[in-house]
């Protein structure tokens, strides 16, 4: 009896701690938007807030009629601007620039930009259509990376509940050999 309570209560453990881990899961997407000489310029942002470290950021070009512009030469450059507080406790490194490539979506083009502190960047967007040079200016409130603890706490759940299974198991009565001395 107290083994199928232990296996339903781990089995419904086990359940319970996947769950919470996929639920909690931020999907949302943030946008920026701009517009130079008729092209808008729209700066897609993975996460809900951009975080210190490696960052997938989009860009996606359309005309006034919403038609995706497509072969577009893609260059961005973030760094933070010389008046930021913050970037007075970062050391001062040369802006990398980051040429973006296409996506599988017309007018869209995607890039890793790494931003090594927190607080507000420049992100500089260079691209060329119909070779004409623009350049639109984006800024970014970086954060500080957080650690995601739900997988952490959760896999620690769960190697505790098989610790605590196998004890239970182990000290099950086992028999006596005290008279066979």
């Amino acid at each position: 009896m107290i083994k199928r309570r232990i296996s339903i209560l781990s089995i419904l453990a086990i359940f319970i701690l996947v769950l919470s881990t996929t639920v909690l899961a931020d999907t949302s997407v943030s946008k920026t938007k701009k517009i130079i000489d008729g092209i808008n310029v729209e700066l897609i942002l993975d996460n809900n807030g951009i975080k210190t470290g490696i960052n997938k950021l989009t860009i996606k070009l359309y005309d006034n009629k919403k038609h995706p512009l497509e072969n577009a030469n893609i260059k961005v450059t973030a760094d933070m601007p010389g008046d930021n507080m913050e970037n007075m406790k970062m050391a001062h490194t040369t802006p990398k620039s980051v040429k973006f490539n296409p996506t599988n979506k017309n007018g869209e083009y995607t890039g890793n930009i790494s931003f090594s502190d927190k607080g507000t960047w420049r992100v500089k967007t260079n691209f060329t259509v119909e070779d004409q040079e623009k350049t639109v200016y984006f800024n970014i409130d970086v954060n500080k990376s957080d650690i995601n603890w739900y997988p952490i706490i959760g896999i620690s759940a769960a190697i505790i509940l098989i610790i605590v299974i196998v004890i239970i198991r182990k000290n099950k009565k086992l028999p006596s050999y005290e008279n066979d001395f």
